[in-house]
Formats: structure tokens, sequence, C-alpha cells
């Protein structure tokens, strides 16, 4: 039974400080049996944690692009309160504003049970003690519905036990315009970064405000350090060896790679003008204005286009990113759910990561937000949404699936490199400030040594 009070309040007061917003529920009766539990359920010991009597938990979740995505997540907690007759508080909250609350909670003690956690913040939080070991959890959810992507544990095992549970994927592909493709000679997208450059050369036309690479260096442009990564790592560039410690990316490997991007903007000229300005938000604008002829990017622009612009999705390929002389190499995007170490039911809150691991209701909510959002369970590539070539390369894409701090294992420095945008500051040195890639390599490596120093 929702209650409206209590509801209107929590959202009078959430309004005067975030963009949140916050939905309480609380589960009618139902019959249960003798543990709690439904017969051939886990058998939890769940305590009462209000002065109302009901068992209560606490879920934190990103608020997703597309809206469904949001209130299908929602339905589901009343769901499970219905179910088990407890309350459960679920706040959809923006990123950006997670960052700043999980430091308060982390800080104050103060915790929600269950929360929405990027594998960045699986590996901070683990380091700082804050999460609980969801090793057992872990297998039980595979044994109930089927095995994760390999490539999706290593993300979040430290010491050989799990502190995330794999939630959903986003994948970076290649979109590429087939008509302009087609029309300069090319009958199939670029295979390899070198294609790449040929391709987005003879597709630049100027006259016409087109370009035939997307790619943007803003500051904080998050799409571009990405970019670059994968280029380095396709080409033998790591910023880590595989010992977690030592600086690897001053080499000849790196110094191939990001020369090869930056030709592309200073040589070939097949880069749009303002897009050493570009925030996130660049390369989707440029794609959907038909600015740009090829873009990397998450399954947004294919919601967007398809929905607004279906000539421009008509003409629109979309294929995994290229290959360099290592193979290739695609940003990881994992999202998870956690469990805090102080969360006040426990028990509970394992029993809403099942609930919401549930492959049957799991499949429908990912084919709904389709191809932005992947699967993680590696059965689900069979469904048929997942064979419309337009959503295949995504799915495809999550072998390939490459996390920060590679060679190594994810570390909070490595984390720190990302969030510093070291390598955007890296090529702009060498787009705008014409630095040699040699030198820009050996201070990104300066750089970066300090920061695993700390």
């Amino acid at each position: 039974m929702l209650q409206t009070n209590t509801v209107v309040s929590r959202l009078l007061s959430l309004v005067l400080v975030s963009c949140m917003f916050a939905v309480v529920f609380i589960g009618c009766g139902m019959d249960r049996s003798a543990n709690g539990m439904e017969s051939g359920q886990s058998v939890y010991k769940i305590e009462d944690t209000n002065p109302e009597g009901k068992k209560e938990i606490t879920f934190w979740m990103k608020k997703g692009l597309v809206e469904d995505t949001n209130r299908i997540i929602v339905q589901r907690g009343k769901d499970f309160a219905a179910k088990y007759n407890v309350k459960v508080n679920v706040e959809i909250i923006p990123y950006e504003d997670l960052i700043p609350k999980w430091a308060e909670a982390i800080e104050s003690g103060n915790t929600p049970d269950v929360s929405f956690l990027g594998y960045q913040e699986v590996g901070r939080f683990y380091e700082k003690g804050a999460l609980a070991d969801l090793s057992p959890l872990y297998k039980k959810i595979e044994e109930q519905n089927g095995a994760f992507y390999p490539i999706l544990k290593n993300a979040v095992t430290f010491q050989g036990k799990q502190y995330g549970i794999p939630f959903w994927a986003e994948t970076t592909v290649m979109y590429y315009r087939k008509d302009i493709l087609a029309a300069a000679g090319f009958n199939r997208p670029p295979q390899t970064w070198d294609e790449y450059r040929r391709v987005a050369k003879a597709t630049t036309e100027p006259e016409k405000g087109v370009y035939g690479a997307g790619i943007g260096y803003g500051k904080s442009n998050s799409d571009a350090e990405w970019f670059t990564r994968s280029v380095l790592w396709s080409f033998g560039g790591f910023e880590v060896g595989a010992d977690g410690k030592t600086i690897t990316v001053d080499s000849p490997e790196s110094v191939a790679a990001v020369r090869l991007i930056s030709n592309m903007f200073l040589v070939d000229k097949s880069t749009p003008p303002s897009s050493i300005g570009w925030d996130d938000s660049g390369n989707n604008k440029a794609y959907l204005s038909g600015e740009a002829v090829t873009v990397f990017n998450s399954g947004s622009i294919a919601n967007k286009a398809k929905t607004d612009n279906p000539d421009l999705y008509k003409n629109t390929g979309i294929a995994p990113l290229p290959r360099g002389p290592e193979g290739r190499f695609v940003p990881g995007i994992e999202n998870t759910l956690g469990i805090f170490e102080n969360s006040k039911n426990p028990e509970l809150a394992q029993m809403l990561v099942e609930y919401l691991m549930d492959k049957a209701w799991y499949s429908s909510w990912i084919d709904n937000s389709a191809p932005l959002l992947c699967p993680v369970y590696s059965g689900l590539e069979g469904n048929p949404i997942w064979q419309d070539p337009m959503n295949k390369p995504f799915i495809q894409s999550i072998k390939d699936f490459t996390f920060l701090g590679y060679k190594g294992d994810f570390s909070s420095a490595a984390g720190k490199v990302y969030d510093l945008r070291l390598v955007n500051d890296t090529m702009q040195d060498i787009i705008v400030s014409r630095m040699a890639p040699e030198k820009s390599m050996e201070d990104l490596q300066a750089k970066i040594e300090q920061i695993y120093k700390k």
C-alpha cells in the first residue's frame, strides 16, 4: 500500500536539495511460509527495523536516460514490498548527484542498504572497507539464472571475492553513415584504425560542413577519454603493467596511437573545427545533425535517431570498434548492485538483489531499453532483440571489455587518473599546443607515476 503522506513529505524536502526523487513503498500483507520466504527460495532471517513493525530497506538507483527504465525499476520495488510485506525506499538519482551522496553516506555511516555502483565505485568503496562480500550471493544468482559474462566478474573481484553483482552493461560502438561511406566507395565499415583514418579523410567535405571523424577533446569529455584509451590499448599502449604498479604508458606503441589520432586533427583535418572543445554531448549532436559521418558512443544515439530522425536511422550503420595491432579493446562500462557493509538489514538487501536479478523479469527490463542497456547474463544474447543488426554489435562487444587499470586490476589510482582526464589533457597538449607525441607520453608517464605513488 503506497503511503501518500510519506512520499509527499520526502518529495517536498528532496525538491529543495536536489534533482532526485524518492518513491516509498509499503508492502501489503501476504501468506508466507514459516521461514518468511516462499517455498523453494532462500532462507533469510529478517529483522524488523522501523517503528511500524515493517522490515525496511533503502535502494539507491541511478536515473536512466530512458524513462521507462526508471519506471520499471520503481514498479519492481513496489512488487518486492508487496510480496514480502516490507517497506522499500526506492530513490532514483542522477549519477552526478550520487557521487557526493555516496561520500556523505560513507562518512556518516548512514548508507543505503543496496545501491547502484559503477565498477569504479565498487573498487573505491572496497578499498574503504565499505562494501559487503557478495561472493556467496554472486554464486547463487548464477546457479539460479545462468552465468554472467566472465569478463564482468573481473571488475568486481578483489582478493578472490566479489563485492558487486553485475546489473547491466553499456558498450561503445562505431556509428557510421552508410550512404556517405557508399558514395565515397566504401562498401563496409572500417575494420582497423588505419582504415578508419582513411575513411574519415575520404568522407570529409568541409565546404558542406561534413567531417569524417566525430571525435572531440573537451577537458571533461568522457567519450574522448574512452576513445583514446581504446586506441592506446589496441596499439599495445597500456597505462600500467600486469602488477598494477609499474607505469608503462611511455612506450613506442603509445606514441604511435596518439600520433594516429592527432594526425586526423592536424594533417587530415577530418574532425569538426569545434570538436576540440566538445563535452559529452558533442559527438551526439554532431552525428544527429549530420555534421559527423562517424562517431563512437553507446546506445543513446541509436535510440534518439530511431525516435526523432527515422531517415538518419535508416542510413545509419553500427559496427564494433576498429582493431589495432594488438586487437580490439572496448572500454568496459559495467553497472552493478552493491550492498554496504553497515546495511541495517543485509539479509533483506540480498533478497532484493536476488529479486532484481530474476532472469525472466530482468530480460524484459533490459530488452525494453536495448541497445543502451545490455544484459549481463551470457545466455540472453540469443533473445530476438539482439539479432537485430542495429543491436547485435552492442552485445558482441562485451567480450572485448577492458577496464581502467589494465593490464592490472582496477585500483583507486587508476580511477583517479581517469577522473582527472589526464589522457584528454595529453591529447590537447598535442593538438592545441603542438607538443610532440613522444614528449606528451613522457609527461603523461610522470603524471601517472605521481598518482600511483600516493
